[in-house]
């Protein structure tokens, strides 16, 4: 199954919570940790990724 993007999932924990899915169902359901849950529910959208450094070429 592919994933999808970490906003589209945010507004689908979000939305099976207003539906009365408990944390522990949001969490099966969507194959995500509790704190991954608690993020959907807590911000709006999800934080932009940190941007890794890039490795410096010695040659």
């Amino acid at each position: 199954m592919p994933r999808m993007p970490r906003v589209e999932l945010y507004a689908a924990i979000r939305r099976d919570h207003r539906g009365g899915m408990s944390m522990p169902e949001l969490e099966r359901k969507h194959g995500v940790t509790w704190r991954t849950v608690r993020e959907a529910l807590d911000l709006a959208c999800p934080e932009p990724r940190k941007k890794q450094p890039q490795p410096v070429d010695l040659y």
